[in-house]
């Protein structure tokens, strides 16, 4: 079913800098969620189940801060720079929420669709768990706001950083909005065209890996990196670009870049992993705290569902000594 709404001429079409930024929400944030506002507190059932009690637990949770003002991060910064640049209203992507103005108040929470946290919902799934179909289910919530809200701001861009999870968690609402607002969308984020539905995929900027020659950065917050970047370029060469104007202005931006050279990290197998997870839960606590001091300090190369599998029978084997 696409989602209709009302346009400007097709000669409008990104006639502002952006309307919109639009980023994801961080697990890191600024007030501590009380037990009721974390998945820990529900029943274990079907995902429908699951989902309906997390909607309800929202409507009895008193809002007490501005969403802007809950998410930490250094990617969460640039992406509140790139909304200023833009002179557009910014939105968060969250697990919990659905799609959330930044000036709006809302509950702290815990809650996350990524496997192996504490705040995980699918741990309270039986069955199967759907992230798409998670994300649908909150964009009627109580606090979240639908995909057509934030086109109707104006006929300007939309711009939105992903990780691959989230574009795995989004692309489905996302992707049924009408082509008029497609064309307006531009995405930003590292290998995400596998984790998106075919009709988004000709949104997505072209930047790569010499983004970290010209604004240097984690792969934890590239998406922002390449969304402040846009919102900087746009700012500077003007607002009348459509889509292909867009991106032939990113390729000329980075024509002339080098990206710089990587460490190669050594590949090691599950065992040499879980030991040296073994050896760090002596002394640190928390799947992504571990996964960023092997990478930065060991130079371990790991992919994070492997780790968190790792990381979970490290956690159990120490349960058990």
């Amino acid at each position: 079913m696409k989602l209709t709404m009302n346009f400007t001429s097709a000669g409008d079409v990104g006639s502002a800098v952006a309307v919109a930024v639009i980023t994801i929400c961080t697990l890191r944030k600024k007030k501590q969620p009380p037990f009721a506002a974390t998945p820990v507190s529900l029943p274990i059932g079907p995902q429908d189940a699951i989902q309906n009690a997390w909607l309800e637990r929202l409507r009895t949770l008193q809002p007490e801060i501005l969403a802007g003002a809950l998410y930490a991060g250094r990617g969460f910064g640039l992406a509140s720079q790139a909304a200023e640049i833009a002179d557009a209203k910014l939105y968060i992507i969250s697990a919990g929420l659905g799609l959330v103005a930044a000036d709006r108040q809302v509950p702290s929470y815990g809650l996350t669709v990524s496997s192996g946290y504490g705040d995980s919902v699918d741990a309270r799934v039986s069955g199967d768990f759907d992230v798409g179909t998670w994300f649908c289910g909150l964009l009627p919530g109580p606090h979240s706001v639908q995909w057509v809200d934030v086109f109707r701001e104006g006929s300007g861009r939309v711009l939105i950083a992903l990780t691959r999870p989230y574009a795995e968690m989004v692309g489905k609402s996302l992707s049924e909005l009408e082509p008029q607002a497609l064309a307006r969308l531009r995405i930003f984020g590292a290998s995400l065209a596998p984790a998106l539905p075919a009709a988004l995929r000709p949104s997505l900027a072209p930047y790569d890996d010499r983004l970290d020659t010209i604004l240097p950065g984690t792969r934890a917050d590239f998406s922002q990196r390449a969304l402040l970047h846009f919102a900087r370029l746009v700012a500077i060469n003007g607002d009348s670009y459509d889509r292909n104007a867009d991106y032939a202005a990113v390729e000329a931006a980075m024509s002339s870049v080098t990206p710089p050279e990587r460490a190669r990290r050594p590949r090691r197998n599950d065992a040499e992993i879980l030991q040296l997870i073994l050896a760090r839960l002596h002394s640190q606590s928390g799947i992504a705290r571990i996964l960023r001091s092997l990478r930065d300090e060991e130079g371990v190369a790991c992919e994070q569902s492997r780790f968190s599998r790792l990381y979970r029978t490290a956690v159990a084997q120490r349960e058990t000594a």
